[in-house]
C-alpha cells in the first residue's frame, strides 16, 4: 500500500478498479456459447427457507453422491410441488455471472421440472442441507486474513484446540506446527467427543472464552459419525469465534466439514497451516520493510535536494531582504525626524488647549454655583406651594365631608317623603272606591260625601307638598 501511494506515477496505465474487473469478466461469460444451450441436470431439490416476494426463487440443487451444489432459479408455479429431498430432473439455461466479491457463480434458470422419486434422502439430511444454508446466509469467517491481520501487528493469536479425551493426535498436530510457536499461543481442551451433549457443552464454554479461533482435531475412527449430529452443527454455525475443523482423514465425507469456517485435512495438516501462514507473513513482513527502507532511503534523498534547492533560494531572498531592510531603515529615520519635528507641533498646541480648557472650566464652575442657588430659591418655592396645596386639600376634604352628611340627612328625608306619598295614594285609591259606592246610592247626603272626600284628598295633597 506504501509503495502505491509513494510511487504512483510508475504504475502501468491499464490498472482496474475491482467493478471494472467484475463487468469485463461478465461481458466476457456473457459472449460464451454455453448460454444459449438448454442443459439437463439431475440431482437433489433443496429449497430455500428465505424467499422474498420475487417473482423468481433460487434454490439449491444437490449432487446425489458428493455435496457439491448448483443454484436453481426457478418460478413460483415451478416450486409449488416440489419437496425438500426430491430428485428431480431439471432442464434450463445455464447461465455465469461474476458477483460483486469476485466470484463466478452458476445458476440454472430452470424451464422444465420433473419428480424422479419423492424423498431421495432423509429427514436428517435435509435438517442438515437447511443448516449449511443458514451458515452461508450468515457467512463464513475469514480464518486466514484474521491470523495475518493479528501477526502483521506483531500480535499473538490464542488458539483454542480441541482434542478427544484419549486422543493421540497432538502429537500429529505437534509434529506440524514447527515455527508456529513462536508466534502463536495454543491452549489445550480435552472433550468427549462421542456424548454430543458434554461435546455441545465444552464448545459454548470455550466460544465464550474470547479466543481468537478454535480448532477442533480428531483423528479417523470409530464414532466419528458424532460430529455429524444435528446439535453439534446448530452449536458450530451459533458460535461467535471462528472454527477450523481438522477431523478424521482425507477421505472421510463428513457434513461437519462444511460448516466450519476453514478445513484443515489432518490434524498434522493443521500444524503445518499454522506455520506456514507465521512463515508468510514474516516474509510479507520482511519483504515490506525491504521496500520500506528503499522507499525512506528515496524519500531522504529527495528531501535533502528538496532542502539543497530550498536553502538556497532562501540565501537568495536574505540577499533581497537585507537590501530591503537598508532601504526601509532609511526611510524609518525619515519617518522618525518627521514624527519628532510633528511631536513638537502637537505639544505647542496642547499647550493652547489646555490653557483654553482651564478657562472653560472656570467659566463652567461660575455657571453651576449660579444654577445652584436658583436650584435652591426654586425648591423653597416648591416647598411653599406645596404646603398652601395640602392645606387648601384638606379644607376641601373637611367641606366634602359636610356635604355628605347633608346628603345622607336629604335622602333619608326623601325615603320618608316617598313612603308618605305612597300611604297617600293608597288612602285616594280607598276614597275612589268609597266615591264610586256613593254614585249608586240615592242622591240624599252624596253632595256631603263628596265634599267630605275632597277635603281629605286636598288634606293629603297639601300634607305631601309640606314634605318635599
Amino acid at each position: 500500500m506504501n509503495e502505491l501511494t509513494l510511487h504512483s506515477g510508475n504504475l502501468p496505465q491499464n490498472v482496474y478498479k475491482p467493478s471494472e474487473i467484475i463487468g469485463i469478466f461478465n461481458s466476457i461469460l456473457a459472449k460464451q456459447s454455453v448460454n444459449a444451450q438448454v442443459v439437463y441436470l439431475r440431482g437433489i431439490y433443496l429449497a430455500n427457507p428465505k424467499q422474498g416476494n420475487w417473482s423468481y426463487c433460487y434454490d439449491t440443487l444437490r449432487d446425489e453422491d458428493s455435496q457439491e451444489e448448483l443454484t436453481l432459479r426457478l418460478t413460483l408455479q415451478q416450486r409449488e410441488n416440489l419437496k425438500n429431498g426430491n430428485l428431480v430432473n431439471v432442464g434450463g439455461v445455464l447461465n455465469r455471472n461474476v458477483s460483486n466479491k469476485g466470484y463466478i457463480q452458476l445458476v440454472l434458470n430452470v424451464s422444465r421440472v420433473e419428480i424422479v422419486q419423492e424423498q431421495a434422502i432423509d429427514e436428517t439430511e435435509i435438517r442438515r442441507m437447511e443448516l449449511r444454508q443458514r451458515k452461508s446466509t450468515i457467512g463464513f469467517k475469514n480464518v486466514d486474513f484474521i491470523l495475518e491481520q493479528l501477526l502483521y501487528a506483531d500480535q499473538r493469536p490464542r488458539i483454542a484446540l480441541v482434542l478427544a479425551q484419549t486422543s493421540i493426535t497432538m502429537s500429529d498436530f505437534k509434529a506440524g506446527i514447527n515455527a508456529a510457536k513462536s508466534a502463536i499461543d495454543f491452549f489445550e481442551y480435552r472433550a468427549n467427543f462421542s456424548n454430543s451433549t458434554e461435546f455441545v457443552e465444552t464448545l459454548k464454554s470455550i466460544d465464550k472464552q474470547c479466543y481468537t479461533i478454535i480448532a477442533i482435531v480428531r483423528g479417523g475412527g470409530g464414532g466419528i459419525e458424532k460430529l455429524d449430529e444435528l446439535t453439534v452443527l446448530e452449536t458450530i454455525i451459533d458460535m461467535k469465534t471462528p472454527v477450523i475443523g481438522a477431523i478424521g482423514h482425507v477421505e472421510e465425507k463428513l457434513f461437519i466439514k462444511q460448516i466450519v469456517d476453514k478445513e484443515a485435512s489432518t490434524p498434522n495438516g493443521l500444524g503445518q497451516y499454522f506455520s506456514e501462514i507465521v512463515e508468510t507473513v514474516s516474509e510479507k513482513k520482511n519483504r515490506s520493510r525491504a521496500v520500506l527502507t528503499e522507499q525512506i532511503k528515496r524519500q531522504f534523498q529527495e528531501q535533502l535536494m528538496a532542502g539543497q534547492r530550498q536553502n538556497k533560494e532562501l540565501q537568495e531572498k536574505l540577499v533581497s531582504l537585507t537590501k530591503a531592510q537598508e532601504t526601509a531603515q532609511k526611510l524609518h529615520k525619515e519617518q522618525v525626524e518627521s514624527a519628532n519635528k510633528q511631536n513638537q507641533d502637537l505639544q505647542k498646541k496642547l499647550a493652547e488647549i489646555t490653557k483654553a480648557n482651564e478657562n472653560a472650566q472656570k467659566v463652567y464652575v461660575e455657571q453651576m454655583n449660579k444654577m445652584q442657588t436658583q436650584l435652591k430659591s426654586q425648591a423653597e418655592q416648591s416647598n411653599n406651594q406645596s404646603k398652601e396645596f395640602n392645606d387648601r386639600l384638606k379644607m376641601m376634604q373637611e367641606t366634602n365631608g359636610d356635604l355628605n352628611k347633608s346628603l345622607q340627612k336629604l335622602t333619608v328625608q326623601n325615603t320618608q317623603a316617598a313612603k308618605d306619598l305612597n300611604e297617600a295614594k293608597e288612602k285616594s285609591r280607598e276614597l275612589e272606591k268609597q266615591l264610586e259606592e256613593a254614585r249608586s246610592k240615592t242622591n240624599k247626603g252624596c253632595l256631603g260625601t263628596i265634599v267630605t272626600i275632597i277635603t281629605v284628598i286636598g288634606v293629603a295633597c297639601y300634607t305631601i307638598c309640606v314634605i318635599l
